[in-house]
């Protein structure tokens, strides 16, 4: 067991030795810290494109329209037997009075909201 593991440590340290030692990890061979790989100068306008894709840190990165996926605000229910989803949809179940909703997740990571009504009880289910 010790050799296995002396073994492994050997082999790991040569292939170390050898991928640093034969500049596997260089910058193109240059000298300049401040080039890329192409050649262009690296500046911090750069740096910040390839840290936030093009986005400064300070400013919010929003990927669609305000808006774009509106909330339900009147869904649509059919009893639970008649239902065919998957035995193991995941979803946020709400229960008043004995009457039971069922929001699936898949319906949630769309549209992000519903907004119901249960025994006149206002339901927000958001995702």
């Amino acid at each position: 067991m010790n050799k296995t593991v002396i073994g492994i440590v050997a082999i790991t340290g040569i292939s170390a030795l050898v991928a640093f030692g034969t500049g596997m990890f260089d910058n193109s061979g240059s000298d300049d810290p401040d080039l890329l790989d192409n050649g262009q100068l690296a500046t911090h306008a750069r740096t910040v494109e390839t840290e936030t894709g093009g986005v400064p840190h300070h400013e919010p990165i929003q990927y669609r329209a305000k808006d774009s996926r509106p909330a339900i605000t009147k869904p649509e229910f059919i009893p639970g037997a008649t239902a065919q989803i998957a035995g193991g949809t995941k979803g946020i179940g709400v229960a008043i009075n004995g009457k039971a909703r069922f929001y699936p997740l898949y319906i949630l990571q769309y549209h992000q909201v519903i907004n119901d009504t249960l025994e006149d009880c206002a339901i927000a289910c958001s995702y």
